[in-house]
């Protein structure tokens, strides 16, 4: 009976410090890099500034400001032949650039609660990028000639605007009273592709063009946030 009544009194006294840490407002700075879960050619930087305001013991909302960079290599041959060396196909490389507002929920687990899970829903409008896209088919027709072998800009194609959802985990540890080193690990996801390139209505369309787009990014990123609590 004295235990329980012990772990019932630690118990209490735990509660006022978590629900001070997380009433908390925090604003921090963070960057990392990702990589595509499907034709990923290179690693993609991504730099935010972050603004969390805790409502309850586990419970913050707020919202994300980031520059994310995608780049991807598409190759589809006959075949299944690689870099170029098929019969006939399409090659698309993509590099593209975009700045995304996203409204954020986190919720904080574990007893001292400095793990993080949280979900955002946000939009990206475009900053930079380009599309490269070579097609072709060397096949010859009766006469003997090749069909074609072209490499065409498609940048027009890019979107200005995507939707992205997002999960992950973040861990806040204590650097001082009114600071935390955060790490995040992010999970990205773009219901819309990031080109119209490879859209049935698209002139320079192939059997081999892309259906759509639209890898999964995953994200390390570390950071600095400050608190006006501790």
């Amino acid at each position: 009976m004295k235990r329980i009544l012990l772990v019932v009194l630690l118990s209490f006294l735990a509660i006022p410090g978590f629900s001070q840490f997380h009433a908390n407002t925090f604003i921090g700075l963070y960057g990392g890099a990702g990589c595509a879960s499907k034709n990923n050619y290179n690693v993609a930087p991504s730099l935010g500034i972050a603004f969390l305001r805790g409502i309850s013991t586990r419970y913050l909302i707020g919202a994300d400001l980031f520059y994310q960079t995608y780049s991807l290599y598409y190759d589809n041959e006959q075949n299944s032949a690689k870099h170029g060396s098929g019969n006939a196909g399409v090659i698309l490389r993509h590099l593209s650039s975009y700045a995304f507002f996203t409204p954020k929920f986190e919720y904080a687990i574990g007893f001292n609660g400095h793990l993080h899970v949280y979900t955002t829903v946000g939009v990206g409008f475009k900053m930079s990028g380009y599309d490269t896209l070579q097609k072709w088919d060397h096949s010859y027709t009766s006469s003997g000639l090749g069909n074609y072998d072209s490499t065409l800009d498609m940048t027009k194609n890019l979107n200005s605007m995507l939707f992205r959802i997002g999960v992950g985990f973040k861990q806040y540890l204590k650097l001082g009273d009114h600071w935390r080193f955060v790490i995040t690990e992010d999970f990205g996801f773009l219901p819309s592709g990031l080109t119209k390139t490879g859209d049935p209505d698209q002139p320079a369309r192939t059997q081999y063009s892309p259906n759509k787009l639209n890898p999964a990014y995953i994200s390390l990123q570390i950071g600095i946030s400050h608190t006006t609590n501790r």
